[in-house]
């Protein structure tokens, strides 16, 4: 190809500016060269001129540099495709060029995410379930939608007596869509786990052993228990397929952002890494939650402090936060956290007064010494009223714990704590704040959610 560039610079353009090119058709395109052109052109680029060997070379380069100048630069893509602007340039100098395939990649990009979407949303679309009437149980091949999962063996015939092997069995709950837009939850008991099956099926006759009751008008068949609608099957052109809500949510990128805790992008992505048979779709471009925008603003940070090397609970961080403005199903007011400076592992527990908190810490005590054999080596809180007691003190002189207090005023000093207690903050409002129904009173279940799932 060296030989090429140097002396067949318009195949070389031609080659390379091309949208779509195969191997094939490069072989071929060089392939089709006039050999004798090619043979002339070595013999003069090899050939040495008699007399002394210096002068040779200098005379070569000479005639060189006067043949180069005599040509002025001109792009091949701009010569097709933007006529008298093909001057002054090479094609892989060309600017509009570079312009032209940034936009293509990104079209590709974007293309790649809606691709991923639609990948996703048509997988989940085939999970839905079909109303059979000749069907003797209610089966399925996909094992995810299987609650109280039990291994079973069997097998069962299809129409065409094929026999396909059972391997479990569970319950189902289906969130059904009727007419008139409303939505009635059915569990569905027994469901056979049958991994060959093509469609995941409910048996009319298994319904009808249980009291149901069958309706059919034009392309629907409804499914009755006494005077309640409990679901209805719409003809798709082949079966009566039964119309769900509970997975079509399940297909977007932002019902997983939303069910993770608010989650950041990015540790949503490094965790995909992890599970990669995981259903959740690729974030769309220019992706952003408007909850976490409210929830999640911030001043700017200040400089950090270096980490020591310790080990698991020589250091452990504790802060409290309350009261709620309302109290919790529970009837808490606080909760305080405990944080294990080495490996990061967080405890919480919901008080009701904030006198609460010198047995909290004493239990927190014991069971490190009872589940990990290990006593705290040293604590630092704030300097609260709830952890600067004569009870709390004394028990930490007992076990030979170092205390240690933060400056006061200053939450910075306390920066492990304080740092979990915002990230819990910012999760829990934006869980109440994008939750269908906005209850204030379930605080207390989204600070669980949260720690649970930092934890992991």
């Amino acid at each position: 190809m060296g030989f090429l560039v140097k002396h067949h610079k318009n195949v070389i353009d031609n080659l390379t500016t091309k949208d779509s090119l195969s191997y094939a058709d490069v072989k071929q395109r060089l392939m089709d060269i006039d050999t004798s052109d090619i043979e002339d052109n070595l013999a003069l680029y090899v050939s040495k001129p008699s007399g002394n060997k210096k002068k040779g070379k200098k005379s070569s380069k000479s005639g060189n540099s006067n043949n180069s100048s005599s040509f002025p630069k001109t792009c091949t893509w701009c010569k097709k495709h933007n006529p008298g602007k093909s001057e002054g340039h090479t094609w892989n100098e060309c600017f509009r060029l570079q312009k032209m395939n940034k936009e293509k990649k990104e079209k590709e990009q974007k293309d790649k995410a809606e691709e991923s979407n639609v990948t996703i949303e048509q997988k989940v679309r085939n999970k839905s379930f079909y109303f059979d009437m000749a069907c003797t149980s209610h089966m399925t091949p996909y094992a995810g939608r299987l609650l109280n999962y039990s291994v079973c063996g069997g097998s069962v015939r299809s129409s065409s007596q094929k026999s396909m092997e059972i391997v479990g069995k569970g319950d189902v709950v289906m969130d059904c869509v009727l007419r008139d837009g409303s939505v009635s939850s059915f569990c569905v008991r027994d469901v056979l786990h049958v991994p060959d099956l093509a469609h995941p099926l409910i048996s009319w006759r298994k319904l009808w052993e249980k009291g149901y009751t069958e309706f059919g008008e034009g392309d629907y068949i409804s499914i009755n228990k006494g005077t309640k609608v409990v679901f209805e099957a719409v003809f798709d052109g082949n079966l009566f397929k039964i119309p769900e809500t509970s997975h079509s949510a399940y297909i977007t990128y932002d019902f997983w952002h939303q069910a993770l805790g608010h989650l950041a992008p990015s540790t949503m992505d490094k965790s995909l890494q992890l599970y990669s048979d995981a259903n959740i779709p690729a974030k769309p471009l220019n992706y952003v939650c408007a909850s976490c925008v409210k929830s999640k603003m911030t001043r700017s940070p200040r400089k950090s402090i270096s980490k020591k090397d310790r080990k698991k609970l020589d250091f452990v961080h504790s802060d409290l936060s309350g009261p709620f403005p309302v109290p919790s199903y529970g009837n808490s007011l606080y909760y305080i956290t405990l944080i294990d400076d080495a490996t990061r592992v967080a405890w919480v527990q919901f008080m009701i007064q904030k006198s609460e908190t010198t047995k909290i810490v004493k239990d927190f005590v014991v069971e490190m010494e009872l589940q990990n054999h290990k006593t705290p080596a040293a604590f630092r809180t704030d300097n609260g009223g709830e952890y600067v007691t004569k009870d709390l003190k004394g028990f930490f002189t007992s076990k030979g714990i170092i205390y240690e207090f933060s400056p006061p005023y200053s939450p910075e000093s306390n920066g492990v704590a304080e740092r979990l207690n915002r990230m819990i903050g910012e999760s829990l409002r934006a869980m109440l704040e994008s939750a269908p129904i906005y209850d204030k009173k379930l605080w207390a279940e989204a600070v669980l959610t949260s720690v649970y799932i930092k934890n992991r």
